[in-house]
């Protein structure tokens, strides 16, 4: 199984590299590809280039080999929508998909493109957070309810449409956190050093 975390990636800190590792060694997965939005739908656009980003993922990876960069949606046009990476990745890799979100963007499942055909491309992981059940409501309930799973090893059993919450490591650290403390000068903690000598290299995030 492959698993895929996407995100703006804006930048990328420790949080995003521990919850990628956690959920993939949870699942059992042969590597996790950590996928930078090109145009994150619903999101504003993304302080750096899409270039910068994948270079920061880059860079926060050579030490990582259970992750893995996958640049597919910086060089496709339009909005980066999970469900069109999931049929890319279908076409070319031979081993199951698991989808790994957090609990909130879980939560908002139903409000994206083409959410339900997601269910047929991969499993999902969701990353939930201590004492925070995820209740999910409307249609995405019923597919929780139908497709909920207690143990990993029950993905063996299909190869796409499963849901498994789990309690992951809290990592306090938040991208948004991060460009405001580089913005006023400050040394944020949680970005990997080569990540950190990059941004100060070049300036980013700066007012």
């Amino acid at each position: 199984m492959i698993g895929i975390y996407g995100g703006t990636f804006d930048p990328v800190h420790e949080g995003h590299l521990g919850t990628a590792t956690e959920a993939g060694d949870l699942a059992g997965c042969e590597r996790v590809l950590m996928i930078p939005a090109a145009e994150p739908p619903g999101k504003a656009v993304p302080r750096a280039t899409g270039q910068q980003r994948y270079e920061m993922l880059r860079l926060a990876l050579e030490d990582r080999p259970a992750l893995q960069l996958e640049g597919c949606e910086l060089i496709r046009s339009g909005p980066s929508y999970t469900v069109d990476t999931l049929r890319m990745l279908r076409e070319r890799e031979e081993a199951c998909l698991l989808l790994i979100l957090g609990s909130d963007a879980f939560l908002n499942l139903s409000a994206w493109y083409c959410w339900q055909e997601i269910f047929q491309l991969a499993h999902i992981l969701v990353a939930g957070r201590p004492g925070v059940p995820c209740e999910p409501t409307g249609e995405l309930a019923r597919e929780y309810t139908a497709r909920r799973i207690l143990d990993p090893a029950q993905f063996s059993g299909q190869d796409s449409g499963l849901i498994l919450e789990s309690v992951l490591t809290q990592y306090p650290l938040s991208s948004t956190q991060i460009r405001a403390e580089l913005a006023r000068g400050a040394l944020p903690v949680g970005l990997p050093k080569a990540v950190a000598d990059y941004i100060n290299t070049l300036n980013l995030y700066t007012e």
